[in-house]
């Protein structure tokens, strides 16, 4: 069993190379091999220090340029973006909200270049740098809390200072380009086998589509708003007890 130092050494390692866009099979070759050095070590009782050169980039400088660039990590951004972009959009048409005015096209791009990857790498530093403990479960929420903060008050600005739309779909227009989006969004997924992204999409879209079922009514009527509430609060409730079952069997499993 490795010392509490040589496992946040291994995390920061593997964080790095993830971060570095190397390819997973080489991250755990790399890391299995750099265990079996720790563990020797400590067996020894020679210190963490000797065997990595004291710090994770240290340690990663010298055999980066060993391991090939992983393609597929510039493949996984891209697709991880337009996941996003479909996670904004395609809930909206389905709700029949689909207006788009040059502030709220500019908004969306700015979220989409510049605060997502800032919070991907802010994820990455943390987990890092913090690894397996409190802190390193705390900052991940902290960030996304931020992250979604940010959001929330875009869009309560845009509520008060959007300009006209330049584009505009009615209900049932918006509903059917929303459900072949969906479609193919869901297709796109399965073939690349994305479920999370599936999961997502279904918590985001499901109360509206359940509401925009149940009634014709525009998506700001108190009708709708009670019925897609309703299904959220339950989603909710479902997704936060999952999270909690997940996080006691990883505990368990960290044991």
């Amino acid at each position: 069993m490795l010392s509490k130092k040589s496992e946040q050494f291994l995390n920061s390692v593997r964080m790095e190379l993830m971060k570095r866009g190397k390819k997973d099979e080489d991250i755990e070759a790399v890391t299995e091999e750099l265990r079996d050095h720790l563990t020797q070590a400590e067996k020894r009782g020679e210190s963490v220090d000797s065997i990595t050169g004291g710090t994770p980039d240290a340690y990663i400088n010298s055999i980066s340029k060993e391991m090939p660039f992983d393609n597929s990590f510039i493949k996984t951004i891209i697709g991880a973006l337009f996941a996003i972009l479909g996670f904004f959009t395609i809930p909206r048409l389905i709700a029949g909200q689909f207006d788009m005015s040059v502030e709220r096209i500019v908004f969306y791009g700015l979220l989409v270049v510049i605060l997502l990857p800032l919070e991907f790498w802010l994820l990455m530093t943390m987990l890092k740098k913090y690894g397996h403990s409190k802190k390193g479960y705390f900052a991940p929420l902290i960030i996304a809390l931020i992250g979604f903060a940010i959001i929330l008050a875009g869009e309560f600005y845009l509520r008060v200072n959007e300009g006209a739309s330049i584009i505009n779909l009615d209900i049932h227009m918006s509903l059917w380009i929303g459900l072949i989006l969906l479609l193919l969004f869901i297709g796109f997924c399965v073939m690349y086998k994305s479920w999370f992204y599936i999961g997502v999409m279904v918590y985001l879209v499901l109360p509206d589509l359940v509401a925009r079922l149940f009634t014709d009514k525009p998506a700001d009527s108190k009708e709708f708003v009670n019925i897609s509430s309703s299904i959220f609060l339950m989603l909710s409730v479902v997704a936060l007890v999952g999270a909690m079952a997940f996080y006691s069997r990883f505990k368990k499993s960290r044991r």
